[in-house]
């Protein structure tokens, strides 16, 4: 039977996973695979008051009204506190 293989193209990714198995005595694979279990992906879109973050805008969501201007600065104003 195959054994599953995974080709690392990045030449960081693949000199750290060699550099930190080195330091700690585990394979690569072990290196790699106890660092996916540790990842958690970063948070979905937040909605900021009706207003949702789309990369560094922020949108009305699809068939909604008009913001007013101060409606617009309370926003931006709550996305800078985070």
């Amino acid at each position: 039977m195959a054994v599953p293989q995974l080709n690392i193209r990045s030449a960081f990714a693949r000199g750290r996973a060699r550099h930190l198995a080195l330091q700690t005595g585990m394979s690569v694979t072990e290196v790699v695979e106890d660092a996916l279990r540790g990842y958690a992906p970063p948070a979905g879109a937040a909605a900021i008051g009706r207003l949702e973050r789309r990369g560094p805008l922020l949108v009305l969501p699809p068939g909604d009204r008009a913001v007013t201007h101060a409606e617009a600065e309370a926003a931006l104003a709550a996305s800078r506190e985070r």
